[in-house]
């Protein structure tokens, strides 16, 4: 087989990091590694082969026109739980009392942390999108196609955590919630026991929510449907390598109770949580898609065999 060559941009987590350094290789495949689109940051660019995007606006525009199509491997996951504040004066203890309450959420309403919120608030507690009044930081889509929902983006002169200390805000869904609970001694968690309530969610839906996926260009899947197989394969390897270095040698981490955690994860949730390919995923690939059309950021609910490249 020959090699084919192409360009790869994604963040560096542990789990990729073996195939970035070049210690997995891709049967058949050359792989050339590109920036991502900013320091620090996980986001892929756009002009690699294969890129890391946002889960959420990749299955919004998936179509037969998008130059680039998903392959089954979903780098970034986070539990919802633990990315909620609130103020320390507030009453607000559990879901059931988000309703008519002003939440925000970072960067822009269609953000894989505001979907998988409002999909859980309204399959758990039936409280719709409607019953919340939504902050966002920019438009990234036309909001008056969301009927009936109630969403402000807010002056760029203003944050999200400034108007949730000064009180204009009741909660705030971020993704760096462990930083800015460092930062504001007014603030907490809403679910200060996040751990259990977030392996019981787990152990309930078996999903672990997927916040971006790698696409690769389409004319290279839609022509070498090898390559989609082959590099799967290698994201496996390099999952499991940094899984069983960390097995091996839990001082890798600089945290001393790494070991422990590491059996509390095991207990609570299981050992691999990030599991590559459809059939591993379909059912939150599936409730990911239910969620997009049932809240207006997608006009219908799109089979998944119409989506990844196989």
């Amino acid at each position: 087989m020959a090699t084919f060559r192409l360009s790869l941009s994604c963040g560096t987590y542990d789990r990729t990091l073996p195939l970035l350094d070049g210690r997995v290789k891709p049967e058949g495949v050359e792989m050339e590694i590109v920036p991502t689109l900013r320091p620090q940051s996980p986001m892929g660019s756009p002009e690699a082969d294969l890129y890391e995007a946002s889960v959420t606006r990749t299955l919004m525009r998936a179509s037969a026109e998008s130059s680039h199509i998903p392959i089954a491997v979903f780098p970034r996951r986070k539990f919802t739980h633990q990315l909620l504040l609130k103020r320390k004066d507030s009453a607000i203890g559990d879901f059931p009392d988000f309703s008519g309450k002003r939440v925000g959420v970072l960067r822009w309403y269609e953000h894989p942390l505001g979907v998988w919120l409002r999909g859980l608030l309204s399959d758990r507690y039936g409280i719709q999108p409607r019953d919340i009044h939504w902050f966002t930081e920019s438009e990234e889509l036309p909001l008056e196609k969301l009927t009936g929902v109630n969403v402000t983006v807010i002056p760029k002169e203003k944050s999200l955590i400034r108007m949730l200390l000064d009180g204009d805000l009741d909660v705030v869904a971020h993704e760096d919630a462990h930083r800015l609970l460092a930062q504001h001694a007014d603030l907490q968690r809403v679910f200060p026991r996040f751990k259990e309530v977030e392996a019981e969610h787990f152990q309930e839906t078996g999903i672990f929510p997927s916040y971006h996926v790698l696409v690769l260009r389409r004319e290279i899947a839609e022509r070498n449907g090898w390559v989609v197989e082959s590099l799967i394969r290698a994201f496996e390897e390099a999952k499991e390598t940094a899984l069983k270095a960390l097995e091996r040698d839990t001082s890798l981490f600089g945290t001393p109770w790494m070991a422990s955690l590491l059996e509390e994860q095991w207990r609570a949730l299981r050992r691999d949580l990030y599991p590559y390919g459809v059939e591993a995923n379909r059912t939150e690939m599936e409730t990911l898609v239910r969620y997009l059309y049932e809240q207006g950021l997608s006009p219908k609910a799109i089979p998944l065999a119409e989506i990844f490249a196989r």
